[in-house]
């Protein structure tokens, strides 16, 4: 006997159209009729995977072709996103000619000037990436395996606010952090600001800085924007080591800018991984 099932999935990302009808066998080999729903293919983005097309059956069978004859593993239809994997190169704006793409992600190479570093734009025309000042988490992987005694590096993330109904950067208003190779191992530190001196920087870096020894890390950066009085509550994390603290700006903020390398005294880190949750 056949039956006609119908069922529905999110609107986000399903066709709301019965697109095609197949027979599908259950577990006693009785064919029955099911209708096929389209999901639409999706671009993988920065922090989010897409999807190529394929379509579903409440069988709980998926396929890759509106007909139903080429079934297909569940997931098999997923693209990463361009943060997870190599990739990440393509998803940078590279400022520095010498950084690469890695096995990971990105292999910064050196940079010893300002706005020289790899960087990521959040946001592909207009540089901005929507927040409703929810606590929010921008984290990577860090391979520092190739630093040596008195080389480090600093990664910035920027925010916008808005002039005239336009992104701008907020200038002063970003979150920093440096870390560097010591004699018995590493040190993070939060900065005030970044001067692109490397004897300045490094010392910054290491007063009052926390040590950890791991050369493979992971960096987040955790906040949360009270918009009624521009205040933000951070918590920056390296390898373990936190840094916590807020601040006030000036200006409403309205999204996140850049995540970028600001500088690097030494050819090799490579980062990769990237996340937002």
């Amino acid at each position: 006997m056949k039956k006609l099932v119908t069922f529905a999935l999110s609107a986000a990302c399903v066709c709301g159209l019965a697109l095609g009808i197949a027979a599908c066998g259950d577990d006693n080999d009785d064919a029955h009729t099911h209708k096929l729903m389209k999901v639409d293919a999706a671009s993988a983005t920065f922090f989010e995977n897409g999807n190529s097309e394929y379509y579903t059956c409440d069988c709980g069978k998926y396929f890759s072709d509106s007909e139903g004859k080429n079934e297909i593993r569940k997931d098999s239809w997923v693209i990463a996103a361009v943060g997870t994997t190599a990739d990440a190169f393509d998803a940078f704006t590279v400022y520095n000619s010498a950084s690469t793409k890695g096995s990971k992600g990105i292999v910064c190479g050196l940079d010893t000037g300002a706005n020289a570093g790899p960087a990521t734009y959040f946001g592909e025309e207009d540089k901005n990436l929507e927040w409703d000042g929810g606590k929010t988490t921008i984290g990577f992987m860090l391979d520092l395996s190739a630093l040596e005694e008195n080389d480090f590096t600093i990664w910035v993330l920027s925010f916008n606010k808005q002039e005239e109904g336009e992104y701008v950067h907020s200038g002063t208003h970003e979150l920093r952090i440096g870390i560097a190779k010591t004699e018995t191992g590493f040190v993070a530190n939060m900065l005030a600001g970044v001067g692109f001196d490397e004897t300045a920087d490094l010392a910054q870096i290491v007063d009052g800085g926390k040590a950890f020894t791991e050369d493979d890390i992971a960096v987040t950066f955790e906040m949360s924007y009270d918009k009624s009085d521009s205040n933000m509550t951070y918590t920056l994390t390296v390898a373990g080591q936190e840094f916590s603290g807020s601040t006030v700006f000036e200006a409403q903020l309205t999204g996140f800018r850049s995540l970028w390398n600001a500088y690097l005294n030494k050819d090799g880190v490579e980062a990769y991984n990237f996340t937002r949750v």
